[in-house]
């Protein structure tokens, strides 16, 4: 029989609609021959599920069951696809563990750590990976207070949610007097925060998994916005120009995916994710900005992009996925955190 497989995407965070997006691209992807799909959406309504042609079945979300033909169908694979809370920072996933269902992203500690942008610089610093010189800070706070500190870096300066993606309250600021409305915007969406010094350079991003053991590097990405930076208009609306492959050096390539392997497996990272770094253009190694766990899955994302110039399909790739996750499975006890 077909493996019960459940895309799950959502969530309560303000990524909800790319979550969407990401989820429906993986959910129309999966083999049909290989896998039972059923799409799960998470709301503050509640969850609601469709079956693999799209028509709506019930669902009991504290087994994790499919509620169909008069029977409970417990799901066999979780397919993760909810950026930010409470997929993407390890808080389902904790469900999981205990009902001892496989799924294709990181272990709850991994995800919570990485979910914490300021948390996730200070350790992966120790692996040997530039990361920029940032202050970190918490909502309300007096911003004059902070004035002493950051005389310490240069600007311009990004001011970030701790806890948050898709660029949302994120600011990059040109002097002092623009940091009480940077302020307020990241306190909008998390009440740690994390001001950073900006680094002027190439921006590119490179996806990562593991698949049939080895842990890849997916392609590299050069990242041109049309605006400022990155932000979720030149993410999502079309405010940007991708370029994959990267145009940068070889040498150039070859360390961003070292690095990117090294966070991967230092982190202890599992199923497919994207590191960004920005190569300084006075000629430094690269200096990470941020690790994704849930990257984006929609046609706009990156990893899609790279997927199609290494010739590798959707169906293929999901299918490399759900093995490993289920090889990963069967090598190890639920449930846990690491």
């Amino acid at each position: 029989m077909a493996l019960r497989v459940a895309v799950v995407m959502g969530g309560y965070s303000s990524e909800f609609g790319i979550s969407v997006k990401s989820g429906r691209t993986v959910f129309e992807a999966l083999d049909r021959s290989k896998f039972d799909v059923f799409g799960l959406t998470l709301s503050a309504s509640g969850w609601e599920a469709v079956d693999g042609q799209d028509q709506p079945v019930g669902f009991d979300a504290a087994r994790m069951a499919i509620l169909q033909n008069g029977s409970s169908q417990p799901v066999e694979l979780i397919f993760n696809l909810i950026h930010g809370h409470p997929g993407e920072d390890g808080t389902l996933a904790i469900g999981w563990e205990t009902l001892g269902i496989p799924y294709t992203s990181c272990s709850p500690a991994a995800s919570a750590l990485t979910f914490h942008k300021a948390w996730t610089n200070g350790v992966i610093s120790r692996l040997g990976v530039p990361v920029s010189p940032a202050v970190w800070t918490q909502a309300g706070v007096e911003p004059a207070s902070l004035h002493p500190a950051l005389a310490a870096l240069r600007f311009p300066l990004f001011v970030k949610p701790c806890r948050s993606g898709s660029s949302y309250g994120v600011t990059r600021i040109g002097s002092l007097d623009e940091l009480p409305e940077a302020l307020q915007a990241a306190a909008k969406e998390d009440d740690a925060i994390v001001i950073e010094q900006g680094v002027k350079g190439i921006e590119v991003g490179c996806g990562v998994a593991r698949l049939q053991g080895k842990t890849e590097a997916l392609g590299i990405t050069e990242i041109i916005p049309k605006k400022d930076f990155f932000d979720f208009a030149a993410k999502y609306e079309g405010l940007s120009e991708e370029i994959t492959p990267a145009r940068i050096p070889a040498s150039s390539s070859t360390q961003v995916e070292d690095f990117t392997r090294r966070v991967y497996e230092g982190l202890g990272l599992s199923g497919f994710c994207r590191a960004d770094f920005i190569l300084p253009e006075d000629g430094g190694a690269p200096v990470l900005i941020e690790i994704n766990t849930v990257p984006g899955m929609s046609a706009e994302s990156i990893v899609p992009k790279q997927l199609a110039a290494r010739g590798t399909s959707l169906q293929e790739f999901t299918t490399l996925l759900a093995e490993q996750a289920l090889e990963d499975a069967q090598n190890r006890s639920f449930p846990r955190i690491f």
